[in-house]
């Protein structure tokens, strides 16, 4: 990192490895919405459906890396845990008032979070948790390159809601690598096969459950919004996560690539994304939600 990194910047100034906390409050509550995103009811639950997880995530995330940070000989990257856990601070505390928000709108979050809360309660060996934090942050900016490759996936979107998603989508892509690498040293007296053998079951383990939790949640919240859950409902839903706009289908070749020996989670045009969402923000969040005084945490 070279010096002029420690200097204040706006979004659009920063580079690539940055990780920048923004201070943001979006205002969810204040603009809690049905349907917010083109009035589908499919495609705002699908979404809706991630903030159930963030909260309790973020925190496990936030714990798993923070218990390595003292034991690493790179200072840079214990430095880096620091940052991420800022921002991941931030996430937490947004998310609970876009849960707070859909409690508002008569969503049962209580019932859809409790055995999220439970899942990540049982995972206690400080090395299984890393492992399934790299898994879910892989996970979390396969799905935020897309939205900042295609921004047009959010068009219909409430503002406060739009913002709120391309920011974390944004801050994700800054901390993508900061689970992995803290992973990496702290197994490095590992035999490949075994650090390899680790990582993966750590992602076996994440998508199933999510997958299940995922589906459970989401029928609870589309029956509390008053939809029949029956085989043309979930005919809508498969057509949402893997035709039109195909959210699933699109996100999938990427997290697959956590499978190969080696896997690097950056990319080639992280760059590129980056300069493109910092610019996003800095054109369209008003000024009394931002002001571009951060610093970048080292």
């Amino acid at each position: 990192m070279n010096e002029a990194s420690h200097t204040h910047r706006t979004v659009h100034m920063a580079n690539a490895e940055d990780i920048i906390p923004r201070d943001i409050r979006f205002g969810i509550l204040e603009n809690a919405q049905r349907h917010w995103l083109d009035n589908d009811l499919i495609r705002t639950g699908m979404i809706d459906g991630l903030s159930i997880f963030l909260p309790e995530g973020e925190r496990f995330f936030i714990r798993s890396l923070k218990h390595f940070g003292s034991t690493l000989e790179d200072k840079e990257l214990a430095a880096e845990i620091n940052g991420y856990a800022v921002q991941e601070a931030f996430h937490t505390r947004e998310h609970e008032v876009y849960n707070r928000a859909l409690v508002k709108l008569g969503y049962d979050v209580e019932r859809m979070e409790a055995p999220i809360r439970k899942g990540f309660e049982i995972v206690t060996n400080p090395l299984h948790r890393l492992s399934n934090t790299c898994a879910i942050e892989h996970m979390t900016s396969t799905l935020s390159s897309l939205i900042l490759r295609h921004p047009e996936l959010l068009d219909g979107a409430a503002p406060a809601y739009r913002r709120l998603w391309m920011w974390h989508a944004v801050e994700e892509l800054e901390h993508k690598a900061v689970a992995l690498d803290v992973f990496n040293a702290v197994t490095a007296k590992k035999t490949g096969f075994g650090r390899y053998f680790l990582r993966v079951m750590g992602m076996n383990a994440t998508i199933f459950a999510f997958l299940i939790l995922f589906l459970r949640n989401f029928r609870i919240y589309a029956r509390n919004d008053g939809a029949k859950t029956g085989p043309r409902f979930w005919g809508g839903f498969l057509w949402a996560a893997m035709v039109r706009p195909g959210y699933w289908r699109r996100c999938l070749p990427n997290v697959l690539r956590y499978y190969l020996p080696g896997f690097d989670p950056r990319n080639s045009d992280d760059q590129e994304l980056l300069s493109k969402g910092r610019k996003w923000l800095a054109e369209n969040l008003p000024p009394d939600l931002y002001k571009p005084t951060v610093a970048r945490v080292t």
